[in-house]
């Protein structure tokens, strides 16, 4: 093969190689950035009650997200078989929830994040007594509504007529 040859194939090839690394990377990146995405979000509301619709759509991604992590999805099945069940046994599927969140840690390059490092999670007096408070009202406005057949509503007169 001649030099020229050579030349001419490195210019063709060259930038035909460079097009698929960079689509390649950008794939890879994109799912990257996906898998911290979902985790972050599992991680920021792992003990949140109600859980938020935010942490049961995430939830929801592990199937696609982490699809070539067999032991991540096969946790996630594990967990969500607790979570079907009626009533949820908490001491079964907080564990499970947080070998999930152990094994995504591992896989995104946390080495140094523990399950007691996962486990830890800081929520407010104020938070809990706000969501009770909440509680109660939503009770006593059903309460008040399943009880009212109807709303009198009366004209009040005008002081100026």
């Amino acid at each position: 093969m001649t030099t020229q040859t050579m030349n001419i194939l490195a210019v063709i090839i060259g930038p035909i190689i460079a097009v698929l690394i960079t689509l390649w990377y950008q794939s890879y990146k994109q799912q990257r950035d996906n898998q911290h995405k979902l985790f972050t979000i599992l991680m920021a509301h792992r003990k949140s009650n109600p859980p938020p619709f935010d942490l049961v759509n995430g939830l929801n991604l592990i199937d696609i997200v982490f699809s070539k992590h067999r032991k991540i999805v096969d946790l996630w099945h594990e967990y969500f078989d607790l979570l079907c069940q009626d009533p949820v046994n908490w001491g079964i599927a907080e564990p499970k929830y947080l070998d999930l969140l152990a094994n995504m840690a591992k896989v995104l390059g946390y080495k140094n994040l523990l399950q007691t490092d996962i486990s830890r999670f800081y929520s407010p007096k104020a938070h809990g007594n706000q969501a009770e408070i909440n509680e109660k009202i939503q009770a006593e406005w059903l309460r008040v509504l399943q009880n009212t057949a109807a709303f009198v509503v009366t004209k009040k007169e005008d002081d100026n007529t």
